[in-house]
């Protein structure tokens, strides 16, 4: 068996390593063969070749050749992450080695390992040492090979325009000396070097170069890599729909590559904090954690970082800070200043959040770390921070300069806002419109119904601040703009999720990894309800990573309609209720009308009337008046001042006030007005025809809910050919690209606040997620829930509010009908009979639903059997 045949065996099964070896001890040839199949498992298939450990240092013991086989344990361990071993195999081949080439050549993979296990000033001196060495004895080729390691080495210190410096002319030096692999790598690095030391876009020009080239050559991995960096270089120039697309395709490519992976699953998460998706990111850095290995001391400094960053972007500044503590010291280890400066500029926000007396101290420290560090993103970030923490002597105007360069103008809008927080007058207003351009300029770059969604999380404040600066003095011109304003932030993106529902359902591959997931968050324990009532209880599990899942799976990026955004215009019937600093306001396009309650006082009534709406659950005999006055409390203080309003009240809240049963208020303080809840400005819904055109009820069979078979029985005798669905498999046919006029549910509901888009519909063979509707195929016209808490919505994302009721809108519902709390079952079975009844007859949904609530209040007069429907306007069909 020739030494060649012998290392194939070994590379199919390594498992036989010791065996083999033993047997043909320092026969010619073991070591090279070897080597030769380490480098090309090191440029194919780093799975593979991670399992070459034990073998490796069998070769080492019984091989010819010791030196090649130190050389192949050094890029074994190299490809498992074990930076040091692999550079003292590297050191100790070249130890080993018998020509004098050959002792500075085998040499150089100890470079990167010596910088990569923070040793870098080893690192850099043995990279001088045999650059030189080389070219002295004319190894012009293996001199950039080194140079390639040399930079490598200088780019774990932040030191990028240095690396640049090395490695430009090396591609081309490299593929003439017949160094193919380490040609696209030198081009690859050098991109990493320009991604934070030079310009993004000349960044993606040289990732892409050397993925096509590595393409060419045939190396998947490199070619993978490459197309990480591109990613990343997408990240910086704020296309990070495009970026997350390529990121998502790499981590199924490098599912058995761990350190590849590891890196993905850091980009990943980069990606996320810059869409505001804090949680789905610090599910990213977790996995990429898990994995156990990773591509440097660097990058695991980076993946405590993006943690910590995520944790305080999300408010959770106490977790935040032991993350940022280890990647601060880290960093401080490995010698890497700028970075260093970015963990400390995050620790003192965090400080300062929870109200740490150093914090403003250790603040102006990290604005001169990262003046020193001369790198512009950290020192842009840096300012920024000090800027609006308050620090009087905070540099805008080099801020601002900053960040007028391309790579850095997703700051801008915050310069703009911090500029407008301390000017006055129209000067302040002038900054407030910049960064309203600002911000516009950027959400259009945005692709995917999850960028979107989330894509003003971090600018609320900032908004709202704009907005009340117009209505300091609300003349008409100002008050319009105001209008403008809210209607280009409060949930512009359900019209992105109408028109890609539009497009049909999901791909089947796709709708059966939903489906994996699925049972998944269906996990933990069997299904129990509340006695009496349709509301599902509670189940734990790891709603964040699923989150993350689900989104990945149904992540769409560059298909929407750039920008595409609702008319800036609110209908005359709309009303526009703001909470500010003082009292909450009512805006539209005749004015703005002051309301006299604030929102610690509503949070106040919520609270009692919450406890008072629900006592029957606990108690048949609860008190009537008690919940009733809170009603009114609330509806003379809210909506009595806006009763001069004519025609439809459109209600467009914000904040707690989608917390407010606003018909069960209207109908305390007596009146009689159409009255319904716009989740956007310019919703309004549409008119029905006297006759519904097709009907469906999608009723569940659970023992529990006993009147629900008689609920469904009383639909159907109005819609005698209406379709039943009386599972979640049924539904889900459904779903597929239905149209219907009318649609009813009777089921339990569950609302998940936290994690709005996994509030389901719950049918005895599993649930049907809010989630799943909203990017389904189907198109109704009249939704109505009969299920508790159906009408509630998140306030996680508080331009964007969540729930059951904007899946249906976003299935274009014309109408969504739901309930404000916990649905009592004979109570839902009353109601609505009577509505289908009355809209049958009238066609008018108001009249109908007021019908319906007076004859259940003649049965029962606690309004927590009466008061429950709220009434959602969506798109027009």
């Amino acid at each position: 068996m020739t030494a060649s045949e012998l290392i194939d065996r070994i590379v199919a099964d390594p498992t036989r390593a010791a065996v083999l070896l033993q047997g043909s001890k320092g026969e010619s040839g073991i070591s090279r063969a070897f080597f030769d199949q380490v480098y090309k498992l090191f440029v194919e298939d780093h799975s593979k070749l991670a399992e070459m450990h034990s073998a490796a240092g069998l070769v080492v013991r019984y091989g010819d050749d010791p030196a090649l086989g130190y050389r192949s344990l050094g890029i074994v361990e190299r490809t498992r992450g074990k930076w040091l071993a692999s550079a003292l195999a590297f050191q100790r081949a070249g130890d080993l080695a018998t020509e004098p080439h050959d002792r500075l050549s085998y040499k150089i993979g100890a470079i990167d390992g010596l910088a990569r296990s923070g040793r870098i000033g080893q690192a850099l001196k043995l990279g001088h040492a045999l650059a030189d060495g080389l070219n002295k004895i004319g190894e012009k080729g293996q001199a950039a090979r080194a140079r390639l390691n040399l930079g490598y080495a200088l780019m774990e210190q932040d030191r990028y325009k240095e690396a640049a410096d090395e490695l430009k002319g090396l591609p081309s030096a490299l593929r003439q000396s017949g160094f193919l692999s380490d040609s696209t790598s030198s081009r690859l690095a050098l991109s990493t070097s320009l991604l934070f030391g030079g310009s993004a876009t000349e960044a993606w020009r040289e990732a892409q170069s050397a993925a096509d080239e590595a393409t060419s050559d045939g190396s998947r991995l490199l070619a993978n890599i490459a197309l990480g960096n591109v990613a990343y270089a997408e990240i910086l120039r704020g296309n990070v729909d495009t970026a997350v697309t390529t990121l998502l395709k790499l981590n199924q490519e490098h599912l058995e590559e761990p350190v590849e992976r590891a890196r993905v699953l850091e980009y990943l998460g980069d990606a996320y904090v810059s869409m505001n998706l804090f949680s789905e990111a610090a599910d990213a850095y977790r996995d990429a954690e898990a994995i156990g290995v990773y591509p440097s001391s660097l990058h695991r400094a980076h993946l405590r970082l993006g943690m910590g960053e995520a944790l305080l972007a999300a408010g959770s500044a106490n977790l935040a800070i032991p993350h940022l503590k280890y990647a601060a010291e880290l960093y401080r280890r490995l010698g890497n200043a700028p970075w260093f400066a970015a963990a400390q500029t995050d620790l003192a926000c965090a400080g300062l959040e929870l109200n740490e007396a150093n914090a403003p101290r250790r603040l102006r420290r990290a604005v001169e770390f990262a003046k020193r560090s001369a790198n512009p993103y950290h020192l842009c970030r840096a300012l920024i921070a000090s800027a609006e923490n308050g620090d009087p002597e905070s540099d805008l105007d080099l801020a601002t300069k900053l960040c007028r360069q391309p790579d850095l103008r997703r700051f801008l809008w915050r310069v703009y806002a911090e500029r407008a927080r301390r000017s006055d007058g129209t000067e302040r207003l002038r900054w407030f419109r910049k960064m309203f351009k600002a911000i516009l300029e950027d959400q259009v770059r945005t692709s995917s119904i999850s960028a979107r969604l989330h894509f003003l999380v971090d600018k609320q404040e900032a908004l709202q601040l704009y907005i009340d600066e117009l209505l300091r003095s609300p003349k008409p011109a100002k008050v319009q703009e105001a209008i403008s304003v809210i209607t280009q932030s409060r949930a512009v993106t359900l019209l992105d999720e109408v028109i890609l529902g539009r497009r049909g359902q999901l791909p089947e591959a796709v709708l059966g990894k939903l489906s994996e997931l699925r049972e998944e968050l269906n996990r933990g324990g069997a299904h129990t309800f509340s006695e009496g009532s349709r509301r599902a209880s509670p189940i734990g599990q790891n709603l964040d990573h699923l989150q993350r899942l689900w989104m990945e799976q149904t992540h769409v990026g560059g298909t929407l309609p750039s920008g595409s955004r609702s008319s800036s215009r609110a209908p005359e019937d709309s009303l526009l209720f703001l909470s500010g600093a003082g009292s909450y306001r009512a805006i539209s396009n005749r004015g703005v009308i002051e309301l006299p309650m604030t929102e610690a006082e509503l949070e106040q009534h919520l609270m009692w009337l919450n406890y008072d709406i629900l006592g029957p659950m606990a108690d048949k005999g609860a008190c009537t008046e008690s919940a009733m006055a809170e009603l009114r409390a609330i509806g003379e203080r809210l909506i009595r001042p806006i009763l001069d309003h004519k025609g439809v009240l459109g209600i467009c809240p914000d904040g707690v006030l989608w917390r407010v049963p606003w018909t069960a208020c209207l109908d305390a303080i007596g009146e009689v007005r159409d009255l319904e809840l716009r989740l956007h400005p310019a919703l309004n819904g549409h008119v029905f025809g006297r006759r519904t055109h097709s009907a469906m009820v999608w009723v569940a069979d659970h023992a529990d809910l006993l009147r629900a078979k008689e609920e469904a029985a009383a639909f159907l005798a109005i819609y005698p050919r209406a379709t039943v669905c009386t599972s979640a498999n049924e539904v889900r046919e459904a779903l597929k690209c239905t149209s219907v006029s009318l649609l009813h549910v009777i089921t339990h509901a569950r609302h998940r606040d936290s994690h709005p888009m996994f509030s389901s519909l719950d049918f005895t063979d599993g649930p049907v997620l809010a989630a799943e509707i909203a990017r389904s195929g189907m198109q109704v016209d009249l939704v109505t829930l009969s299920g508790c808490d159906t009408a509630r919505v998140s306030g996680v994302n508080r331009l964007e509010p969540d729930g059951l009721v904007r899946a249906f809108l976003a299935c274009g519902a014309g109408y969504v009908v739901g309930s404000a709390w916990p649905l009592d079952d004979e109570a839902a079975m009353r109601f609505y009979s009577t509505f289908f009844r009355a809209f049958e007859s009238t066609a008018k949904i108001n009249q109908s639903l007021r019908i319906a609530r007076q004859a259940v209040r003649s049965w029962k007069s606690h309004p927590y059997y009466w008061a429950f429907p709220l009434l959602y306007a969506g798109y027009r069909s």
